[in-house]
């Protein structure tokens, strides 16, 4: 079974900084390796071209010095030079050159042989470098347990040849310090490298210790829109998203708040009617009074229940940001809301009329549905008894007109300004509205990108317009 703790978080600038440094540092030892291999190879190259000229002028310069010079006085001559050189070097610690030549010249021997005898040699102390008088070419010896780098050339149509040698922890030694010194550079890189990545990822994450300061700051009572300095083109969408939702949130905290002040404000009365109608039955003794009290309660029941479904229905319109349409026969729709607002026209003995033909939109159709029952429902509560109302839906060129007619009484003009604001009830005597009705009917027509309005009195009638864009 899987464990369900949850991992510890990681930093991203941690683990992008640590990434960088290591790749990068394992890319330059990579590059170091290269070089360094490379350099030695070059640099045996080079020693051994120097072994091959030096063979190249001795042979063809020593035959004649050798044959000329007494074989003793040569090797006395080469022994006090190389004693100078031996005591100067001492001197001076085996380092540097000195007046004789230089201490790493005991490194460095030239053989002459003649018929595989040695005939001279550049170290007269030096032994003979093992060999096979008929070869021809770089090789490798051991004297003395110590590995020699050689190279030996005939002379032609003749017996002698030359034999120039170096010692090989030498060789290793000089080619491990110039490739290394060409490196060395390379390898300070990498802790300079570490530093720069760290100082410059440091700072070009300072816009996100920007972003998140920015978002410490906000709350339920702080939703303004976040400002960043420094802009980045990563974070400037996540900016905007963080934005945007900022102002849907504070938007609904808005709504929130607003909707507790209304239910708060419209409920507080209704209760204390209520609360007073109860008293008042509790106390009587009277049946008549007691019925009296208890029609009111009802009547309060019901006034209260409607308020709170408007409020509910106000909260739902004023939270849909986008709604989801779907093909809606307005006909259709008319038709079954007529029919369920019957039985209130029936007790005031008025007339509903639908006319009109089958004309489809994009809406919600519950919310539409809302929408032409507050204004049916409107018209019947106010137009008085014995009113006509009538419901007209056509095509007028690229807009669905829809025109809820009643012959009420005429509004007055203070109520017209004023008909769709929150909680405005211009005749409350003859209804238990909460004055939401026509508010609500105006969102859900802004939702679906529509209209509503109360045109002027034509023929004695007053005339509510829906309109919305066809299509």
């Amino acid at each position: 079974m899987k464990s369900s703790v949850p991992s510890a978080p990681f930093s991203i600038k941690r683990r992008l900084t640590w990434s960088v440094v290591i790749l990068s540092s394992l890319l330059i030892l990579l590059s170091l390796v290269f070089s360094f291999i490379e350099s030695r190879h070059e640099i045996q190259e080079v020693y051994d071209a120097r072994l091959g000229q030096s063979a190249k002028i001795a042979l063809l310069s020593l035959p004649n010095v050798i044959d000329k010079l007494d074989e003793t006085m040569a090797k006395q001559q080469l022994d006090r030079w190389m004693q100078a050189l031996d005591i100067q070097a001492k001197a001076q610690g085996d380092e540097g050159p000195t007046a004789y030549g230089h201490p790493y010249e005991r490194n460095i021997v030239i053989q002459y042989y003649r018929s595989g005898a040695l005939l001279w040699s550049s170290i007269p102390d030096a032994p003979e470098i093992m060999h096979d008088p008929n070869y021809q070419g770089y090789g490798y010896v051991t004297v003395n347990r110590k590995e020699w780098r050689y190279f030996q050339l005939p002379l032609a149509n003749s017996h002698d040849y030359v034999i120039t040698a170096e010692k090989e922890s030498i060789r290793r030694e000089m080619m491990n310090e110039l490739a290394l010194a060409s490196a060395l550079p390379q390898l300070i890189l990498i802790p300079c490298l570490a530093i720069l990545m760290v100082f410059l990822i440091d700072r070009h994450f300072e816009p996100i210790s920007e972003l998140r300061r920015a978002i410490s700051l906000r709350s339920v009572n702080k939703l303004d829109k976040i400002y960043v300095p420094q802009a980045t083109l990563e974070l400037s969408p996540l900016v905007d998203a963080l934005n945007n939702l900022l102002f849907e949130l504070d938007n609904a905290w808005q709504r929130e708040k607003r909707f507790t002040r209304m239910a708060a404000h419209e409920l507080k009365t209704p209760l204390a009617i209520l609360r007073l109608n109860a008293e008042a039955a509790l106390e009587t003794r009277d049946e008549i009074t007691l019925h009296s009290s208890l029609n009111h309660i009802l009547a309060g029941i019901e006034r209260t229940d409607r308020l709170i479904q408007q409020l509910l229905m106000l909260a739902r319109v004023e939270s849909v940001q986008s709604i989801v349409f779907d093909a809606v026969d307005l006909h259709r729709l008319l038709q079954t809301t007529l029919a369920d607002m019957v039985p209130m026209a029936l007790k005031q003995h008025q007339e509903l009329a639908l006319s009109g033909n089958s004309i489809e939109m994009l809406g919600d159709p519950a919310l539409l549905r809302v929408l032409f029952t507050n204004l049916i429902d409107n018209a019947i509560r106010y137009s008085g008894e014995g009113s006509e109302i009538t419901i007209d839906v056509e095509q007028a060129g690229e807009f669905i007109q829809i025109k809820v007619t009643d012959t009420g009484p005429d509004i007055s003009a203070e109520t017209r300004t004023k008909l769709f604001d929150n909680f405005y009830r211009a005749n409350s005597e003859r209804g238990d509205g909460a004055g939401l009705g026509m508010s609500i009917t105006r969102d859900i027509a802004r939702l679906h990108q529509g209209t509503v309005e109360l045109l002027p009195r034509q023929e004695n009638k007053n005339i509510f317009l829906v309109k919305f864009i066809s299509g």
